[in-house]
């Protein structure tokens, strides 16, 4: 496949700055990876590394689905990729080492006689995983590891700070991890921060049953990769004087302070959403308001980049009255507003402050009733999970806490 460059739009609330006044703009940075072309040949390969928690926990219905869901995402691969399945309660079990995925129904039924066992060997069971995955690193491959646990880890390495620093440098080498949280006795900090760290996906699932579908629809993006280890560098014009920015969306940097963007997805725009402070401007023709800069490394294993600017031009202040917002900005930034309360509602849970979460949540539902030019469908599932948190914080925290931090992690990743 050849690797088709993404689109960078660059789009202002209103498309002009007032003369002679301080002021915030507000930016979306919408990113486009362009669709894929049709292919004669198979698709680039996979190399995956399926870890399973089938810790005591898991017993019973929720290890039949992840059973079920693995032989569903094992049912997905083609000749060109590679799989391992690795399994782990207190021990860790190197189920299928990594191979050529051929015979797949014969490694279905290997993957039917998972029992249930003990403790939960979180990170020694990823790291199994993550060693068969760069046994054999293929540069063209997407090289990725997939967890699923529903419980705490409890043996060996334990700590967020201890486990994420880990991911963090196999990542380096090339192997990606993504994470699924099961029900609600899973660690949510832990597994969002081994995702973030991965270069992957976190994703939250209550009901098992959901799992075959999540691993199906998994799967089918895996295929659809075009670029990972994706960053956003945001250069303001220093010319114009002291241009502050902040960035909505809640996004790791990497070691050189750019923002940790998710892969890039064939047909799935990436909006980030970022407010610059310009200094007060004489009237005046285009000026270059900021810079950003896209990398990314294609699934043909070439680093690559490219740069957009964003130029505005400084009107009367009557004419920057008259001008009209432009309503895909005004809705991406009220959604990472949403996103950003929920945020702050999972803050104020792990301070003991419920009712200061409940304001919170409902301060910012009816504010987003109010002004956001959103679609019916859109506007109603946004209110409908700002009511739906605000009601558990006070019933189940743990529930609440697990389904804010995943919609925040989806919204400002662009999933949603």
């Amino acid at each position: 496949m050849t690797d088709l460059p993404p689109r960078i739009e660059l789009l202002p609330l209103k498309a002009a700055l007032p003369m002679g006044l301080d002021g915030e703009t507000t930016v979306l940075v919408r990113i486009r990876p362009l669709d894929l072309p049709p292919q004669d040949g198979p698709r680039p390969p996979l190399n995956l590394a399926l870890v399973i928690d089938r810790s005591g926990s898991m017993s019973g219905h929720p290890l039949a689905m992840a059973r079920k869901a693995t032989q569903v995402g094992l049912r997905k691969l083609e000749a060109q990729d590679r799989v391992s399945v690795v399994i782990f309660d207190d021990e860790v079990e190197l189920l299928v080492p990594s191979q050529p995925a051929e015979n797949i129904e014969h490694l279905c039924r290997v993957v039917e006689g998972i029992t249930d066992g003990g403790s939960t060997a979180l990170h020694a069971g990823w790291l199994d995983g993550a060693m068969q995955v760069a046994g054999h690193l293929n540069p063209q491959a997407l090289n990725r590891v997939l967890l699923l646990s529903d419980g705490h880890a409890n043996v060996g390495k334990r700590r967020v700070q201890e486990i994420v620093p880990d991911v963090a440098g196999l990542t380096k080498r090339g192997v990606s991890t993504s994470t699924i949280g099961l029900g609600t006795g899973y660690d949510e900090d832990l597994l969002r921060g081994m995702a973030v760290a991965g270069d992957g996906n976190f994703e939250h699932i209550e009901d098992p049953e959901q799992l075959p579908r999540y691993f199906d629809a998994e799967f089918s993006a895996l295929s659809r990769t075009t670029g990972h280890t994706v960053s956003l560098g945001i250069e303001p014009n220093p010319a114009l004087g002291s241009l502050r920015q902040e960035v909505l969306n809640d996004l790791a940097r990497n070691d050189l302070g750019r923002y940790q963007l998710p892969n890039l997805m064939a047909g799935q725009p990436i909006e980030i959403v970022l407010t610059l402070h310009v200094p007060a401007q004489p009237q005046g023709v285009d000026l270059g308001i900021t810079r950003v800069r896209l990398a990314w490394t294609g699934r043909d294993g070439v680093r690559r980049k490219m740069r957009a600017q964003l130029n505005l031009p400084v009107v009367s202040g009557e004419a920057y009255d008259l001008l009209p917002e432009n309503e895909e900005v005004r809705l991406a930034l009220e959604l990472q507003r949403n996103a950003r309360a929920k945020r702050d509602a999972v803050d104020r849970l792990d301070a003991g402050d419920v009712l200061g979460a409940q304001r919170v949540l409902r301060s910012r539902r009816e504010v987003f009733g109010l002004v956001a030019p959103a679609p019916a469908f859109l506007r109603s599932q946004e209110l409908d999970e700002l009511a739906d948190l605000e009601r558990n914080v006070a019933g189940d925290a743990n529930v609440a806490r697990k389904r804010a931090a995943s919609q925040s992690f989806d919204r400002s990743r662009s999933k949603r």
